[in-house]
């Protein structure tokens, strides 16, 4: 009995050993940020609260954000955005998937960092884009790693059924305009 206890035991460590190499989004230590523009020349900065994320043993990542946790520092237009523009209703969030090629990111030396091409897709508003983000990723210590835009991503209405919301906005604002088209930047810290 003992045998198979200590088999089983170990059959079990040998299976969920991998799951310990996995990259965890530590999102108090990580910004996720967009910037609108409205009237034409009036640029705001805004983010989200709350996303979570993971670089499984495969390579592949995945970044998942709380539509509702939008924050532009005014609650009366955060209320707006989430049911006007993102629908969080219906689509209660947006997601980024991509696979990593593990051995680049192995091969980083602790204090190092590499820049990258990600190829991956952006899930948002019930419709998905191919998405290429240029970033840095840097490791930080056997266990931190850092993954920054070196751009801003350019993410537009239309790829996403957006516009509507976007005019719905003005709309409720009074404003002449507000861009269809916003920069999104991130520095995402990831723990092992």
């Amino acid at each position: 009995m003992r045998i198979i206890s200590t088999f089983i035991l170990s059959l079990s460590l040998l299976l969920t050993a991998p799951a310990y190499s996995a990259w965890q989004l530590d999102s108090k230590n990580s910004s996720l940020t967009f910037v609108s523009i409205k009237k034409g020349t009036v640029a705001e900065s805004h983010s989200f609260k709350e996303f979570t994320g993971v670089i499984n043993n495969s390579g592949l990542a995945n970044v998942t954000i709380d539509l509702s946790s939008v924050d532009t520092n005014i609650a009366i237009r955060d209320q707006r955005m989430a049911e006007f523009l993102f629908e969080t209703a219906t689509f209660a969030q947006a997601s980024f998937s991509a696979q990593l090629n593990r051995a680049d990111i192995d091969a980083i030396t602790i204090g190092s960092s590499q820049k990258m091409s990600l190829t991956g897709s952006l899930n948002l508003h019930g419709h998905q884009q191919e998405l290429t983000l240029n970033v840095m990723v840097a490791k930080l210590s056997a266990n931190h790693m850092l993954v920054s835009t070196l751009k801003p991503a350019i993410i537009k209405a239309e790829d996403f059924a957006l516009v509507a919301g976007i005019n719905k906005l003005k709309s409720l604002a009074n404003l002449p305009s507000i861009a269809y088209a916003v920069p999104v930047s991130f520095v995402l810290t990831f723990t092992q």
